[in-house]
Formats: structure tokens, C-alpha cells, sequence
């Protein structure tokens, strides 16, 4: 078979609305009759905007005729792979420094591929559904997320977005699949990975494309599968290489011992033993026997004469013994040299053993090790919870490591605190010193602050029990406090609008306050919501959050009111009964009181949430995003401090201060890179990280 490489497409177009950008372009090479390598761009971008489009147009062009300039010429694959991101990174540049419309960059997530038979080279923005399958020895396959291992910074850079490449071998019977991030939520559900294991890579795809229209979702999906067909020429086999089974060392050890057993048995247990008592008994007999006749007679008349009998009494001869000083010499010869030989084994055997004991030893600690090794390493590509997972197996490992000796002691001493060090930087815990800028009134019980919101240079709070909304100027710490018209319902949020801040009552009324004027105006509004707990705003969308009946609603201005009311949510997991905030940045981001954090896009709920955390999140109280940042901001009164994720749900910071008791509201400004706390009745700045 000459071309192994098979490359099969999934597009699927179902989506009722345009909230997203979906792409997937293929360009295939062939010169002189010989296939050569093929391109892929894969796009999921969360927005419209007509400047995106023009982004993906750029590339198209540029890709294509980066690519004609390349085919045929023979250079080294990676090498080419580089000169192509160089000239993609080239076309971005220019197309941002062009265009007025400025680019959010965490909407974007997009990856060019370049596979050949037996390689594959990607770089990329943002994250895509994706799953490699490589095969192994034995039939099976492991899985990594391939677009994982691509070292991306937090701040794209506009001049060169594509910061990295990742290049490698493509094998026969490795599997690789791409798609858009709503190919993550169905994983399971339409058994991707089985069908890829168990079908032709080709027919895999037609039987995902298939499933996603027989579930009729309404939603645009874009994927492709890549496979490296096994050849019909046989490969030279590479040595068999397994993983280390649990009890491989403990079997190595027994063999060592049955192998020293075999070469001491001939001096420990001989089979049949010349140098015994019974030994010495039959050589005794034997010398009896082979005595000459002239020696008996003489040793008769001996025995008959008085004098000599006299004299062997004097001399105590042995009257005949066989224990003759030499058989008795030669007697405590043989049982010191038994002495000596099973002496030598013993120790020999107690050696034998210490080393198979340290070798296995040896074997358990260097798999704690290379655990932790792999823990430093998906640190810093960010895959927290792999880190996490691996640090746990190391210290299990270690746990089981016995400390016989000094040297034992003190090397599981020190991987110890590596990993007790390893473990505090995944914690990412930072100590700040925060600001105060303003607080309630004296006397004012708990709680009576809430609602900061950042507009124009200004932090505004509302103190609930003083009736007042406080505006605080950020550069001199100036303080203002304008009381809400008399008969006004309690503030449930605020939110800042372009010209003006919004406040909602839990009366199902709405305010909107003049900054400049410093005077407040009720805002025409009918609604079919039965509550209203928190509000957001983005560009000109307002979501109002309606726990009472699970929905959350969206509405436009029109003139001084608001109206176009429609039923945002369209899939939810989780009632609204018990939410503790709402923020949006075309997304919309809901926290739980329990904890959870929740993104929606549509309407639809996405299969996203932040990583898991040391110690867990478990109480939200507040959530900020905004659009041109890459933070999400959550309070966490349990814990005593401020989390930061990026929106692809890493963790950034753990913000902790020996002045706060319980955060439980927060709020940010993107551009001069600041948080702003409610704590304690206080309003608190601090930077964002």
C-alpha cells in the first residue's frame, strides 16, 4: 500500500442561531504523481463579528500560497512546517495592525495541522477537542490530548500568535481526532474513542456524523479523523518494550535467590558427605581391613606379653581406639571447614538478599521519581490535574518505601519535600496586601455591603443599610454617597451599562444611575420574571438571573426602558435555587453557592469547569469576567480568599490576606489590571494577576 495516510472529514450544520465562527480547511499537495503532505485549518471561534471572518480569509490565502511555494521542494519536514507558521504568524500581523476592530483572543481557538505519511506537526491558538490514539505492541492504544502538549503562553501576541509547533511520529495504526469544543461534551455519549478504536477511520467518521444528526443538536460541528494505516510491507519489529508490572522486581529477586541456592547446595546440602562422624567410621573400618598379617600377629603378642601391657596402660595408648590423634585432627578439620563453608553461604545468601531488597528498593523510588519528574512537567504545560494525580502516585509509592538504613532514610527525606514543594506551587497561593478604598456606615450589621462595580476610574458598592449607592474615585480615595429615591425595594445588583450603572430591586424594578449627574431615574421595564437575584450586562444585553422560575432572561435597551424580552437558557443541569452570581462576556458564567462554576453559549450549557483546586472550592460567592480579559474573578468567604482562573479553566492565583474573614463579592477592571473586594463591610483593591 503506498499512501497509509487516511484523512476523513466530519462537518455537521444544525445551529439555529450565528453566535459561532466553525471552519475546517484542507489542502492537499501532489507533485510529479506523488502525494505529498496535506494542510488542515480547524476554526471554532465564540462570535460573529465580520472581523473574524476576515481573520480566517488571511489565513486561507496565505496558507495557500505558502503551500504552492513549498510542495515538491524535498526539505525536511519540520523544517517546512516552521517556514509555513512563519508566513501564517506574518499574514495575522498584518491583518491585526489593519483592522480597526480589535480582536479577543480567548474566543479564538484555532490549529493548522500538516501530516504526511508517518508525521504530523500542529501549532495552535486557544484548545479544540482532540484525542490521540497511539498504538501499542500488544494491540491496545493509549490516549493523549495531543493540543495539550503545546507550550502556549497565557497573552497571545499579536505579532506572533502561533508561538510554538509541535512535531512527531505518526505510526501505523495511530489515530488522531480534532474537532470543535462541542465535540468534548458528546464524547462519551457517542463513544468516539470506541468507534475510533474498533472502525476504519473513514467509516468512524461517517457513523460520528451520522449520530450527530440522528440526535438533530442544534449546533455546527467540524472535526476531522487522521489515521496511519498499517502497510502491507512488513517493518522491522523494535523490542518489545512493556511497563513495569508491580511485582516484576519482587519475581527478579526470587530467581536471584533460587540461582544462589543452586550454587551453595553443593557445600551447604552436599549429596553425599564425605567429612562426617559416619565418614570417619568407614575409613576406620577400612584401614582395619587392609592392615598386613605380620602387623596382627605382632599386635597379639603384644596384647599377650605382661610388660607391654604394663607399659600401653602407662602410656594410655587407646587399647585399640580408631580416634587416633590424626582421625580426631582430621575430624575438627572437616567441622570447621563445614563451619567455615555454611558460614560463608549464610553470609553470602544474607548479602544476596540485601541486594535484591535494595534493588527492588531502587526500582519503587526511581518510579516515585520519574512520577515526579512527569508532576514538573505538566506543571508548567499547565495540566493541573495530571500533575495532581501524579504527585498523589508518587507519594503512595514513597509511603511503601521502607528506611532500613541512613542513606534510605535520607533519600526519601528529600524526594519528600520535593513533592511537599511541587504540591505548594500547584496550589498557587500569593499573599497580598490589599488596599481599603471605602466602607458602610458606622454601626451597620454584616453583610450590608455588596454589589462593587467598576466604571469610568470609579468603584461603586451599595450599602444596603444605609440606603445609599457609594462611589469611590480610584486615584485620590475620594468618597460620595447618593441615597436611592425613597420607597426604592432592596438592591439585589448593579451592573455598569455604557453611559450609565443599572440596579435592580428584588421588587422587580430597575433604576439606572447618572454618574455625572448623580441622580436617579426608574428605568421603563416589563418583565415575565418572577425573581430577580443578580444582573449582567454585555454590550447591550442585559441577563437578568430568575431563580424562582430556573430561567434566565435576556433583554435589549429601546429609548430610556428595556425590552425584547427573551428566554436566554435553553439546556441547564442545575436549578438556579441556589446561585450566588452572574457575569458574561458573551459567555455567561454562573457560580453556586456550593461551589460550582457553570459557562453557557447560546443558551446551551458547555461541558467546561475549572480545575479542581487544593483546598477545593466549596462556596461561591461572587464571579467576575469581562470580554477583553482572559480572568474569571471568584469569592470564597469558607476559605478566605480570591481565586483567579483563566477561561480555560486553570488555575492562576489563590489570592489570600491576613486582614479579610470571608470575601464575599468581587468585581475587576480588565484595563488597569485591578480586583476589588467586599469584605468585612470594607471595599478592598488589590492587582490582578
Amino acid at each position: 500500500m503506498e499512501y497509509p495516510l487516511r484523512i476523513a472529514e466530519i462537518e455537521v450544520s444544525q445551529s439555529t442561531t450565528d453566535e459561532r465562527i466553525v471552519g475546517l480547511f484542507r489542502y492537499d499537495t501532489e507533485s510529479g504523481g506523488k502525494k505529498g503532505p496535506s494542510l488542515l485549518i480547524i476554526a471554532d471561534i465564540a462570535s460573529t463579528l465580520y472581523a473574524y471572518e476576515q481573520l480566517l480569509d488571511a489565513l486561507n490565502a496565505a496558507a495557500e500560497q505558502t503551500r504552492a511555494l513549498l510542495s515538491g521542494t524535498g526539505i525536511d519536514p519540520m523544517v517546512r512546517f516552521e517556514k509555513l507558521v512563519e508566513r501564517l504568524n506574518e499574514a495575522v500581523a498584518g491583518f491585526v495592525e489593519r483592522e480597526p476592530s480589535e480582536l479577543a483572543w480567548h474566543r479564538i481557538n484555532l490549529f493548522i495541522f500538516e501530516v504526511s505519511e508517518g508525521r504530523a506537526c500542529v501549532a495552535g491558538i486557544g484548545q479544540l477537542s482532540n484525542v490521540f490514539l497511539q498504538k501499542q505492541h500488544d494491540g491496545t492504544f493509549r490516549n493523549f490530548d495531543l493540543l495539550g502538549s503545546l507550550d502556549m503562553p497565557a497573552t497571545i501576541d499579536p505579532k506572533k500568535p502561533f508561538a510554538s509547533i509541535l512535531c512527531g511520529d505518526l505510526r501505523n495504526g495511530d489515530i488522531l481526532f480534532i474537532g470543535t469544543n462541542n465535540f468534548e461534551r458528546l464524547r462519551g455519549e457517542i463513544g468516539i474513542i470506541e468507534k475510533l478504536k474498533g472502525l476504519p477511520p473513514i467509516t468512524a467518521a461517517l457513523e460520528i456524523k451520522q449520530e450527530l444528526e440522528r440526535r438533530t443538536i442544534p449546533d455546527d460541528f467540524a472535526g476531522v479523523v487522521i489515521a496511519q494505516i498499517a502497510t502491507s510491507t512488513r517493518i522491522a519489529e523494535s523490542p518489545l518494550i512493556t511497563e513495569d508490572r508491580s511485582t516484576s522486581s519482587v519475581e527478579k529477586m526470587r530467581a536471584d535467590e533460587k540461582k544462589t541456592e543452586e550454587i551453595l547446595s553443593p557445600s551447604i546440602s552436599p549429596p553425599k558427605p564425605a567429612m562426617t562422624l559416619v565418614g570417619l567410621w568407614a575409613r576406620a573400618k577400612e584401614s582395619m581391613r587392609r592392615k598386613s598379617p605380620s602387623t596382627k600377629t605382632k599386635t597379639r603378642k603384644n596384647q599377650k606379653d605382661p610388660v607391654s601391657m604394663a607399659s600401653l596402660r602407662g602410656m594410655n595408648a587407646g587399647h585399640g581406639s580408631l580416634l587416633t590423634p590424626t582421625r580426631k585432627r582430621t575430624f575438627f578439620i572437616s567441622i570447621s571447614l563445614l563451619l567455615i563453608l555454611g558460614g560463608s553461604g549464610a553470609w553470602f545468601y544474607s548479602r544476596q538478599r540485601f541486594t535484591n531488597d535494595q534493588k527492588l528498593w531502587n526500582v519503587v523510588f526511581d518510579q516515585a521519581t520519574d512520577k515526579k519528574t512527569k508532576a514538573e512537567s505538566d506543571l508548567v504545560y499547565g495540566n493541573e490535574e495530571r500533575t495532581r494525580a501524579y504527585i498523589a502516585e508518587a507519594k503512595k509509592l514513597l509511603a511503601g518505601l521502607d528506611v532500613k538504613t541512613p542513606e534510605r532514610q535520607a533519600a526519601k527525606d528529600g524526594l519528600s519535600k520535593e513533592l511537599t514543594d511541587l504540591a505548594l506551587k500547584l496550589k498557587r497561593e500569593q499573599k497580598v496586601a490589599p488596599i481599603e478604598l471605602a466602607s458602610t456606615s458606622l454601626g451597620a450589621p454584616d453583610g450590608s455591603l455588596s454589589s462593587p462595580t467598576f466604571k469610568d476610574n470609579k468603584i461603586y458598592a451599595m450599602d444596603t443599610a444605609g440606603g445609599t449607592l457609594i462611589e469611590t474615585t480610584i486615584l485620590n480615595k475620594e468618597t460620595k454617597r447618593y441615597p436611592l429615591p425613597e420607597g426604592t425595594a432592596r438592591i439585589t445588583s448593579i451592573a455598569a451599562g455604557a453611559s450609565s450603572l443599572y440596579l435592580i430591586t428584588d421588587a422587580k424594578s430597575m433604576l439606572s444611575f447618572d454618574p455625572k449627574a448623580g441622580t436617579f431615574l426608574q428605568t421603563a421595564w416589563s418583565t415575565k420574571a418572577s425573581s430577580t437575584q443578580a444582573l449582567a450586562l454585555y454590550g447591550k444585553r442585559f441577563y437578568i438571573l430568575d431563580a424562582l422560575a430556573n430561567m434566565i432572561w435576556r433583554y435589549a435597551p429601546v429609548g430610556s426602558g428595556v425590552a425584547q424580552e427573551t428566554a436566554y437558557l435553553k439546556q441547564n443541569s442545575s436549578p438556579l435555587t441556589d446561585v450566588a452570581g452572574i457575569t458574561s462576556d458573551s459567555n455567561v458564567y454562573i457560580a453556586w453557592n456550593n461551589g460550582a462554576i457553570r459557562r453557557y453559549l447560546s443558551g446551551a450549557e458547555e461541558s467546561w469547569s475549572p480545575v479542581t483546586i487544593d483546598p477545593p472550592l466549596q462556596h461561591a460567592s461572587g464571579i467576575w469576567t469581562a470580554a477583553n480579559t482572559d480572568r474569571i474573578v471568584v469569592s470564597d468567604p469558607i476559605g478566605k480568599r480570591v481565586l483567579v482562573f483563566r477561561k480555560d479553566g486553570q488555575l492562576v492565583a489563590q489570592l489570600l490576606s491576613d486582614t479579610w474573614t470571608g470575601p464575599v463579592a468581587v468585581s475587576g477592571d480588565d484595563a488597569g489590571k485591578k480586583i476589588y473586594v467586599v469584605d468585612g463591610n470594607k471595599l478592598w483593591q488589590v492587582d490582578l494577576p
